[in-house]
Order: C-alpha cells, then structure tokens, then sequence
C-alpha cells in the first residue's frame, strides 16, 4: 500500500507540474485552477495511469530478468519496454482520451522519455540497493544461527559433566600411572585449547578436525581401558577439504555415549572416504545405553551446519553398523550461507 501511496503522490506532483509546463510555455503565464481544473484533473490521470503501466511492466520484467545477475541488460531492457510502452499509451489515448493537441502531445513524450529514462535509473539502484540490504539481513541471520548452531556443540565438550569425567579418570592414573596420567593432561588440554579457539570459526581444516578427534580419542581410550578403537584411513587429497569444527568429535562421542563398551563388546569407530566425494564414520553397535532421541540432536545439528555450505545432504544409515556420510566441502567449491 505504502508503494502504491507513494506512486500516486508521485505521479500527481508530475501530472501539475507537467500541465504547468505545456500551459505556460503556451501562454506565458501560469494556469489559473479555477478555469483550467479539469485540464489538471486530466493531466493528473493521465501521469498515474502512466506510472500504474510503468510499475506493472518493470514487475513482469523482473520476473525474467534477475537485476543482480544481468543489471546492464535488465536496465536496458526496461528502459526500451517503458518507452514501447509509453509511447503506444500516448498514442492510443493522449487524443482521444485525454484531448491533448499535437503540439501537448509532442511535449509530454519529450518529457515523458525524460522521465522514463531517470525513472529507470533510480529503480534499479533501488531495486539494487533492497536486494543488497536483504542479502546482508539473510547473511546476518544466517551466521548468527550458525553460530547458536555451533556453540550447542562446544557446550557438551566444555560441560561441567565432560570436565568431572576428565578429573576423575586423572585422579585414579596419578596413583597408577604417572606417565599416562601426564599424557592424559596434555591431551585434555589440547581438546579444550581446539574447542576454545575455534568456537568462532565456521570451518576448520580436516587435518585439524582429525588432530583434535585424535586427542579426544586418547582421552576415552584411556577412560574405557583400551576397549576403544579408531581407525583413521584417509586419502591426502580428502585431506586438504574442511568441515565444520566439532563433527567428527561429536561424532565418535555419539557412537561412545550410545553403545556399552567392555571387554566382551569392544567398539569400532572407522572414519574413511567414498570416492574422495564423502567422508564415512561408522561404527559397530553394542547394547544401547541410552534413548536414540538423544543421539538425533546431535545428528541434526550437523545437517544444520552442513546446510550453510552445501545442497548435498547429510546421509546416516542404521543398519548392522552405524554410518553417518558427510560430503566433501572443498574451499572452493563451498557456498556461504
């Protein structure tokens, strides 16, 4: 309503300003209301009929003719159609209609083609300019999603709960194994050093993702006595994409929280590649201990996640095995938001 509002404003402004014009470059005076008041009404009508032919034909162009990706020819193009179209309602009606002289008709199309011309030039960097402001929100919204997104991963790895398991298998190996213990340290340090400077980060390297996989990995492994196995088989050029910070980890923490693990039902955690075109986790399945509900939130944060980079979907198939295929995100081949 508001664009329709401002149209007739507008226009109306134009309608006198333009019988203005034609009256005094006539007469040499300005034209008296109370005499030629029917000639405004008329002027008036015609330049927001123009302005409704204007609109309506820039609207159905647009729908042809993108102004982001062909601004030049969309340009031109609707600055040839508007004056086609002009011109065809002067013709058809400036006479018959609207009783204008040959001489009037003569110079509204002047000052229409003028018109049309400085019309067509604001409307597209106006209608440059919204779409610029509308990507930047989309843009806005987008990352601040991602990073709600992301920080609901870093709150499981930074929890008090994850922090207590830590401490407390350190406090049992300093009475047992010093050495291990030592190394349990370093490598819980390094986890919440990866998770602390990279909780801004949309995407990490693989090679880093797997380093820090690696570490998290030495920490359960010596939580679960060894009856944990990961086994990394990668090709060097799957090694060079990037996910988003956190996959791989929650992923191997997923396949940890919901299998028992022991002696008698070690667990298998694999992480390989199909094709150099999907990155595949899959691990064996124990007894279930805990609801899969739980296991799906952490499931669906990385189709989320994924979304902002690429259309290919997350695959998780549950079968004998549980597997979870991520695509490859190349540098440059990924989309931003």
């Amino acid at each position: 309503m508001k664009k329709y509002a401002l149209l007739i404003a507008s226009c109306t402004g134009l309608g006198i300003l333009l019988f203005l014009f034609i009256y005094y470059s006539e007469n040499g005076s300005v034209a008296p209301i109370s005499t030629t008041w029917k000639r405004y009404l008329l002027l008036i009508a015609l330049t927001n009929a123009i302005g409704v032919l204007l609109l309506t034909t820039d609207r159905i162009i647009n729908k042809l003719l993108d102004w982001k990706e062909h601004f030049m020819m969309r340009f031109l193009v609707g600055l040839i159609a508007n004056f086609i179209m002009m011109m065809l309602f002067l013709s058809l009606t400036g006479k018959f209609i609207f009783a204008l002289t040959s001489e009037e008709l003569l110079k509204l199309v002047i000052v229409f083609v003028i018109v049309v011309f400085i019309y067509e030039i604001f409307y597209g960097l106006f209608y440059s300019y919204y779409h610029y402001a509308v990507i930047q929100a989309e843009q806005l919204r987008s990352d601040r999603w991602q990073l709600e997104l992301q920080f609901e991963s870093l709150k499981s790895q930074i929890s008090p709960h994850y922090l207590f398991n830590c401490l407390n298998t350190v406090s049992s190996l300093l009475f047992k194994d010093t050495r291990v213990a030592e190394e349990f340290i370093r490598r819980m340090a390094d986890t919440f050093r990866y998770v602390l400077s990279h909780q801004k980060q949309r995407l990490v390297s693989l090679r880093e993702e797997l380093e820090f996989v690696k570490s998290y990995y030495f920490l359960l492994q010596v939580r679960y006595e060894y009856h944990l196995q990961l086994e990394v088989n990668l090709p060097q050029n799957v090694m060079d994409s990037v996910v988003p910070p956190m996959t791989l980890q929650l992923l191997v923490e997923n396949a940890v929280k919901h299998n028992k693990i022991s002696k008698e039902k070690p667990l298998l955690v694999y992480i390989g590649a199909q094709d150099n075109t999907h990155l595949l986790i899959t691990n064996t399945k124990t007894d279930a201990t805990q609801p899969v509900v739980s296991f799906r939130v952490g499931l669906e944060n990385i189709h989320q996640r994924y979304k902002f980079f690429t259309s290919e979907k997350v695959v998780v198939k549950d079968g004998e095995k549980f597997q979870v295929q991520l695509p490859v995100l190349k540098k440059d081949k990924i989309k931003l938001g």
